[in-house]
């Protein structure tokens, strides 16, 4: 098991790396756009009518491409608050992989209604840019798939530290996993 962690764990640096340049990229050219808008709009007197639908299309597409690397950071809302107490115990540990098993389960679920959208999208087009919406729904699948890979890491980290306490030891050590980074 440690091997095929290590494998996605290489993998998922790759694809959120990725995912996030590609994600600033589109912040980037969402500001560009929305100056461009608000130059024509307040200076010039005139607007274009597709830029607020394109910065609201790349701002969907700029989330969506965050949350795999949100969610192999452990980065997601969740509420601390109840399990602080018994933090690195084995219920708290068994509770882990439960979660992470509720959240692959929803991510692959997600990953078929976003196939559904774009499926529906292919007949609609958007009103001002009038592209195919499915375009805009390819990030549902893109982005709940790379999440469910790095769900998986995660699962099997969370397995792995209720078979072998060692495991969770080092990896609870915030040391240890600052060296590894």
């Amino acid at each position: 098991m440690p091997t095929l962690v290590s494998f996605l764990d290489r993998l998922n640096r790759l694809t959120t790396r990725w995912a996030g340049h590609a994600a600033t990229l589109l912040l980037a050219a969402m500001l560009a756009v929305m100056i461009v808008h608000v130059v024509y709009r307040y200076a010039l007197g005139d607007s274009f009518g597709w830029t607020e639908e394109l910065s609201r299309y790349m701002m969907v597409w700029m989330a969506f491409l965050y949350f795999p690397a949100a969610h192999k950071k452990g980065l997601n809302v969740s509420l601390d608050l109840c399990t602080e107490w018994f933090r690195g115990s084995r219920p708290w540990q068994l509770l882990q992989l439960l979660i992470e098993a509720a959240i692959l389960a929803a991510l692959v679920w997600s990953i078929q209604l976003g196939f559904d959208r774009i499926e529906r999208g292919a007949t609609t087009q958007s009103l001002a840019l009038g592209i195919p919406m499915a375009q805009v729904y390819y990030v549902l699948p893109i982005s709940f798939a790379l999440t469910a890979l790095c769900s998986l890491e995660r699962l099997l980290r969370a397995a792995h530290a209720l078979i072998s306490p060692q495991a969770a030891a080092r990896d609870q050590d915030p040391d240890h996993r600052q060296a590894e980074a």
